[in-house]
């Protein structure tokens, strides 16, 4: 429904602009929490008519107020800029955006639309693959281009480089996100949202015809698709931006009590990080979210998304609210429209309880920060004797437990934390990074890489950064630097993560939540009687991955000299170490021995049966 409001235009040109308020005396069912809007009258501002109110007419809704302006006669081909002028009923006078506009304008945080253009009706991907075969490619617009797009839109710019973005052998771009944010922000990594149906200006402007601002996302997401690659939205729906200067989150806005709003008020406890949380208590908070997540699925053929911080509205006092309704809702939506495989991956709590939520919130996939925070500690020498320990076993196995088909979203870094170069102390050490990289080609789960993790771009960023100083704060401009991808440690990398997820996609067992030892027992600092999992004084790690009629042993040597290791093995005869290139490994006994791995590197011994 909300997707509906604001400007609109019929196959006959009729052109309108409308604004929907909803009221709990005219139906009950909207909100529980909150009062009246108490408006008095609402004018639009709009370029085409400078220096002049015009006003909007009320009309009935069965779920509250329409405000609704025609044009007569319709405006000619253009871009348009506008705002609400809203008069309250105790005088107060207040100027607002849109909050269902596609558009945002230039500044103060006008809303915009267009008449003509290009219509943005991008082609949707022709296989669309289920999430625990997805590898992610984590991208943050303005980062990505900066630092060689010029006056051009970041969007356009972004096309330049999906050669090299799918060279890396990834299938799927996880766009950070690009929902438009308050004028007033300086700078946004996206978390930050006002204007949930409008891209963010900055990302798709250039100088020239501003008609096309949404048709350069629509080309953006065609290109990805003719490529295989699956586009992601990373959506941030626990909170929004109010706005400071201007007027930023029109549903807070839109009430001559603001807090009275019924969109906004804690539904659980959780940060909001100085932003506005949004209510799920209330039914119009919920719609307006689900409408949301499904314009972008239809509109812009998206194919999924990562939803932030889903622990701000997961409440399980309230099972059928919040981030539970919203998922089987998207389900219910993909299923009507015929939308199969839409991943619905969550960020949740970045330890093991994330399990327990996914299953009870069932989305496709969630993300398991163990993966990248495990190997940490390692990197700093806190863990036990300075490297990896017994319970390391536990997070290699990444699906245990998950309710199946929901699955592991697993990485060595994100957008929140330090690079790998730099918790290992420089790029010059990257290679002691291989081993995790491994790991990550060969368990379960959506693999997402981040922006630069393919030439080891080296960010240090605080996991508290609630008292750094302003180069360590977490939300900051960080710019690719693309030329080290062209380095020797960036050429190694590149290499080496394209070799690896190209292993990942030809070999589908690596992507199976069959994993042994399943249960590990982690008394057992040496392997465990068969020669399996953890030998603490070696630093060696041995598990066994299959589907199908296809086996693997992995071995990883995370110490900084070569190991000549037993390695069982599930059956007798020629086995091929698919990262040595080296074939035709005889075995007998069930066992190959003093098999030698090289320093901070492994082996991916495998047999079709």
């Amino acid at each position: 429904m909300y997707e509906t409001f604001g400007f609109s235009r019929s196959a006959s040109n009729e052109q309108s602009i409308s604004l929907f308020i909803p009221d709990n005396t005219i139906d009950p069912t909207q909100y529980v929490r909150g009062g009246a809007c108490n408006i008095a009258s609402v004018s639009i501002l709009g370029d085409w008519d400078p220096g002049n109110l015009i006003p909007m007419r009320l009309a009935a809704h069965p779920n509250g107020y329409l405000y609704l302006y025609e044009f007569d006669p319709p405006l000619p081909e253009g871009w348009y800029q506008y705002q609400y002028l809203v008069q309250f009923q105790d005088s107060t006078v207040r100027m607002v955006g849109d909050p269902s506009t596609k558009y945002g304008g230039d500044a103060n945080d006008r809303s915009a639309f267009v008449v003509g253009g290009t219509v943005a009706d991008p082609e949707p991907i022709a296989n669309r693959l289920p999430s625990n075969d997805l590898i992610i490619y984590e991208l943050m617009i303005d980062d990505f281009t900066r630092d060689y797009r010029g006056a051009g839109a970041p969007v356009d710019a972004i096309r330049d480089k999906l050669d090299l973005v799918q060279a890396l052998n990834v299938n799927a771009i996880e766009f950070m996100p690009w929902i438009s944010w308050p004028d007033d922000t300086n700078f946004s990594w996206g978390y930050d949202p006002a204007y949930f149906f409008s891209v963010e200006s900055s990302y798709v402007a250039a100088p020239g015809n501003p008609l096309e601002r949404l048709s350069r996302l629509a080309n953006l997401i065609t290109d990805c698709h003719r490529r295989g690659i699956h586009v992601l939205l990373d959506v941030v729906l626990q909170h929004a931006r109010q706005g400071a200067t201007t007027n930023g989150f029109p549903y807070y806005w839109l009430w001559q009590n603001p807090l009275e709003s019924p969109f906004v008020g804690q539904f659980v406890e959780a940060s909001n990080f100085g932003m506005l949380p949004l209510d799920y208590g209330n039914a119009c908070t919920q719609g307006f979210v689900t409408d949301v997540c499904k314009y972008w699925l239809k509109k812009f053929k998206l194919d999924g998304f990562r939803f932030d911080q889903v622990t701000g509205y997961d409440n399980p006092r309230f099972p059928k609210e919040g981030a539970p309704e919203l998922i089987a809702d998207l389900k219910q939506f993909a299923a009507d429209e015929g939308l199969e495989n839409i991943s619905l991956i969550l960020e949740d709590d970045w330890g093991y309880q994330v399990i327990a939520d996914s299953s009870f919130i069932q989305p496709t996939g969630a993300w398991f920060d163990l993966f990248r925070s495990a190997p940490f500690d390692i990197f700093h020498g806190y863990a036990v004797k300075g490297g990896i320990d017994t319970g390391y076993m536990r997070v290699l196995n990444s699906a245990f437990q998950f309710d199946a088909p929901i699955c592991p979203a697993i990485y060595l870094e994100n957008h929140d934390h330090a690079t790998i170069t730099s918790e290992l102390g420089s790029r010059d050490r990257w290679y002691k990074a291989q081993p995790y990289m491994i790991a990550l080609a060969t368990c379960s789960g959506a693999v997402l890489l981040h922006n630069g993790q393919e030439w080891g771009q080296l960010e240090n960023i605080w996991e508290d950064d609630s008292k750094a100083p302003p180069e360590f704060k977490r939300v900051q401009s960080r710019p690719l630097t693309w030329a080290q991808r062209d380095d020797n440690a960036g050429q190694r990398l590149v290499g080496l993560y394209s070799f690896l997820m190209g292993l990942r996609a030809a070999h589908p067992a690596l992507r199976s939540p069959n994993f042994y030892p399943d249960t590990y027992d982690q008394s057992w600092t040496r392997f465990s009687p068969e020669g399996y999992g953890i030998d603490e004084s070696r630093q060696l790690a041995i598990y066994h991955r299959w589907d199908g009629g296809d086996l693997y042993m992995i071995v990883l040597n995370f110490s900084d000299s070569t190991q000549w290791v037993d390695i069982p093995l599930p059956r007798n005869g020629t086995w091929t170490d698919l990262l040595n290139a080296n074939g035709g490994i005889q075995v007998d006994n069930y066992r190959v021995a003093n098999f030698p791995v090289s320093s901070n590197w492994g082996c991916i011994l495998h047999m079709t049966v």
